[in-house]
C-alpha cells in the first residue's frame, strides 16, 4: 500500500540532508520548495500574485522575479500572508496530483515529502507518518550562514517565525536529530526505516 510520510522540521535543522540520504538509499523523495517554484508558472497563479503585488513583480522576461517577492514579505507579514494563502493550496493540490499519479505506477511505494510547514499548516493528517527534524541552535546559524549567507540576525528573525522544535517534536511520531555526524545519522535513518516498517508496512 502507498504511504507518504513527511519529513518537518525548522530552517537549518538539516531537513534537506535527511532527504538527500534517503533518496540515496532508493526512496522516492519529493521537496515542497521544488512545488512550490513549479506552481509559480502557472498562469492562473501567476495573475493572482501580480494582483498583490503588482506589474514589479515580474522580470523583464516575463519571469516572476523570486528576490522581490522575498524582500516584499520578508518586511511585511500581510503579504506574506497574502502570498501563502495563494501558494499553499497550489501546492497541496499539485502534491495530490502527483500523489494520486504515483498511486496508478508504483501502488507500494513510500513517499517522503519534505516540508517545512506541515505542523503550522496543521496538515499532519495528511500523512500517514511525520518526521520531525531538529538541531541545536548554533549548529543552524552556522548552516545558514555558510549555506544561505545569512547574518545571523537575520537568521534569528526567520526562526523565531517558526514553531520552536520543543513543540514539533510533540507531534512527530519519529524525531531525528541531525546535530550529529554524517554516520550517526546513517544510524538514526536505519532506526527510521525499521520504526516506519513497523508502524505502516
Amino acid at each position: 500500500m502507498h504511504k507518504l510520510i513527511a519529513i518537518t522540521g525548522g530552517i537549518g535543522s538539516g531537513k534537506s540532508t535527511l532527504a538527500k540520504s534517503l533518496a540515496q538509499r532508493g526512496y522516492c523523495v519529493w521537496d515542497a520548495d521544488i512545488f512550490s517554484r513549479d506552481v509559480l508558472f502557472f498562469p492562473q497563479i501567476q495573475a493572482r500574485i501580480k494582483s498583490v503585488f503588482g506589474d514589479s513583480v515580474f522580470l523583464e522576461n516575463g519571469i516572476l522575479d523570486r528576490e522581490f517577492i522575498r524582500n516584499q514579505i520578508f518586511s511585511s507579514p500581510k503579504l506574506k500572508e497574502s502570498l501563502e494563502g495563494i501558494l499553499h493550496p497550489a501546492i497541496a493540490e499539485l502534491l495530490k496530483s502527483k500523489v494520486n499519479a504515483m498511486k496508478e505506477c508504483a501502488p507500494s511505494a513510500w513517499v517522503f515529502y519534505e516540508a517545512s510547514l506541515i505542523l503550522e499548516l496543521g496538515r499532519k493528517s495528511s500523512f500517514d507518518a511525520c518526521i520531525v527534524v531538529i538541531a541545536e541552535e548554533k549548529i543552524k546559524l552556522n548552516r545558514l550562514s555558510l549555506n544561505r549567507k545569512l547574518s545571523e540576525a537575520d537568521a534569528l528573525k526567520i526562526m523565531n517565525t517558526q514553531m520552536p522544535d520543543a513543540e514539533k517534536v510533540k507531534f512527530a511520531d519519529f524525531v531525528v536529530d541531525n546535530s550529529l555526524t554524517q554516520d550517526k545519522l546513517e544510524k538514526a535513518i536505519d532506526q527510521l526505516i525499521n520504526f516506519l516498517r513497523a508502524k505502516i508496512s
